[in-house]
């Protein structure tokens, strides 16, 4: 099971993130990411199944290279747009985010995916990355889901401005974030 390149980062640093698109190099990071935060149940995806874990790279080398996503249903074909944070040589952290449905990029996004590496979290990367995620898309409307072991993630969305959203379901929070006016 792939996540060894997302646990093989050098001990914190205390620079800065730079912040960027992603590239296809960052693509395993990414995967990397999401398999081994799957596993503490901080995203809801099953990724003991390959077929999951092949959907994901596929998912992302799409945003990645296309700037679109394949989903399932309404939102095949939504806008997506990749960023990395890197802090010296090291990918610190990356985000996804994704229209709600295609043509709603001015209305409406998802932070569909966001992690930061286990040796970079609590040292403002995340709230970094969240900014320049915000600043980047200016739709009235940003939300999040987050699973229920994603404390971490929940308060950070909190801290920036994100309440608790309509769609919240049990067994996950929706947080989000309307711009004033």
């Amino acid at each position: 099971m792939l996540d060894s390149s997302f646990h093989d980062v050098p001990a914190r640093a205390a620079a800065v993130p730079r912040i960027q698109p992603a590239s296809a190099a960052d693509v395993p990071f990414m995967v990397d990411a999401i398999v081994a935060g799957s596993r503490a149940g901080h995203f809801g995806c099953d990724c003991t199944r390959p077929d999951v874990v092949e959907g994901l790279w596929y998912q992302f080398q799409t945003v990645v290279s296309e700037g679109v996503t394949r989903l399932p249903g309404a939102r095949d074909g939504a806008a997506g747009r990749a960023f990395v944070a890197q802090v010296g040589l090291a990918t610190a952290g990356f985000a996804v985010l994704v229209e709600h449905r295609p043509g709603s990029w001015d209305e409406r996004v998802e932070v569909f995916a966001m992690a930061v590496h286990p040796d970079f979290r609590r040292t403002g990367v995340g709230r970094q990355l969240l900014g320049h995620l915000m600043q980047h898309c200016r739709s009235a409307l940003v939300y999040a889901r987050v699973a229920p072991a994603s404390v971490g993630m929940a308060r950070l969305l909190k801290s920036c401005g994100f309440g608790l959203g309509a769609e919240s379901e049990p067994g996950g929070l929706t947080l989000e974030y309307r711009r004033p006016g």
